[in-house]
């Protein structure tokens, strides 16, 4: 194995599918990394290492745990520093020439500060991305902006998010589109070859971000069409950890599991979620990764947010619910058993140009 004096610090299960490629065009590259996962997340993620063929993490700075809950988070957060600052002081980072992190999530911030704690320059994948509001969404754009001002390089994924990040320091450089389509392309191969999704004659339901877990009123109403979209036709109805204890918290779990249409299931592999989605006849969602999967294989989505900054598919197979009742409903009447067109994933290799631009300070 090459000398690994590149760091990769992964958190969430979003970020290691966005991450995996990466990994593998390093291996492939004989670039040497060290990768070290925050302990954010760890459910499935032995399952999705299976999925995609990358090793095992060179450490975990906080082991089996699941910062699922507000008090969980906060035990998280405290092991993550003690953690860390102890790896800081005993100097394990020590001379790494970069230390990727990805996104907008907790683990992305508290990393780069790290990281930079440690002397070691900050590479940012999805750099860029951007809302008009500071506080929405909320924590994920306070994090995008502060690591924009932290970081060393800015890997871009599009030509808006290069013009966001117009006068940062460091270098922004433009990947040619998201490192998910790698994780996507790699998925699809395994795939069953078709030309028309919708054959399995359900809808896809997957909620977890803080904005709807945290407002009850929003939460409740969300359930409640969920329960009404089960009534109509088959749901199936993807539980993040998060979603699974606000589910049950709230006292929503028996009447779930009462819904005749309603199967409640537990996270997948990667390729297995993707199969899930292509057999589907919709997904409603409020996830952004999901967001971008599904515009990339022009599958009807509706997204559960009221407002997004995020443009991919809007105007064409993807809709802004704006959480209104009559909108839900509307978009669960109009896809039920409708066969939708599979589009053909289309450019570059994400992450190899992250892997090339990268090369130089590795070894």
């Amino acid at each position: 194995m090459p000398e690994a004096d590149l760091l990769v610090l992964v958190g969430t299960k979003a970020q290691f599918i966005k991450t995996a490629p990466i990994l593998r065009a390093f291996d492939a590259s004989g670039i040497g990394y060290r990768l070290i996962y925050t302990g954010q997340h760890s459910e499935t993620f032995d399952v999705l290492e299976a999925a995609f063929g990358t090793r095992p993490p060179d450490d975990v700075l906080v082991p089996s745990f699941e910062a699922a809950t507000h008090s969980g988070f906060a035990k998280w957060t405290l092991a993550f520093w003690r953690a860390a600052l102890s790896r800081i002081m005993r100097g394990a980072w020590r001379g790494a020439s970069a230390g990727l992190v990805h996104g907008d999530t907790a683990s992305t911030l508290f990393s780069t500060i790290a990281l930079r704690l440690a002397g070691v320059p900050v590479a940012h994948i999805e750099a860029g991305l951007r809302s008009p509001r500071l506080l929405e969404p909320f924590p994920e754009e306070i994090v995008r902006r502060v690591v924009s001002r932290l970081a060393r390089f800015h890997f871009a994924p599009d030509g808006p998010a290069m013009d966001n990040l117009r006068g940062v320091r460091g270098a922004v450089i433009d990947t040619g589109g998201n490192t998910l389509r790698d994780a996507l392309a790699m998925a699809l191969a395994r795939a069953p070859a078709r030309e028309a999704g919708g054959t399995g004659g359900y809808g896809v339901v997957s909620i977890h971000r803080s904005e709807n877990l945290s407002r009850r009123a929003d939460f409740d109403l969300l359930m409640e069409e969920v329960v009404g979209a089960a009534a109509i036709t088959p749901i199936k109805f993807v539980l993040h950890p998060a979603t699974r204890e606000r589910i049950r918290a709230t006292g929503w779990l028996p009447r779930l599991r009462a819904s005749a249409g309603l199967q409640l299931l537990e996270r997948m592999d990667y390729p297995q979620f993707v199969q899930l989605l292509i057999d589907s006849c919709f997904l409603m969602t409020d996830g952004g990764s999901n967001q971008e999967e599904a515009a990339m294989l022009g599958l009807p989505t509706l997204l559960l947010r009221r407002a997004t900054e995020r443009p991919d598919g809007l105007g064409d197979t993807v809709t802004l619910s704006a959480l209104d009742p009559a909108c839900i409903q509307d978009f669960v009447d109009r896809h039920v058993r409708r066969r939708w067109t599979l589009r053909l994933l289309e450019g570059g290799s994400p992450s190899e140009v992250i892997a090339a631009t990268l090369q130089g300070r590795s070894g």
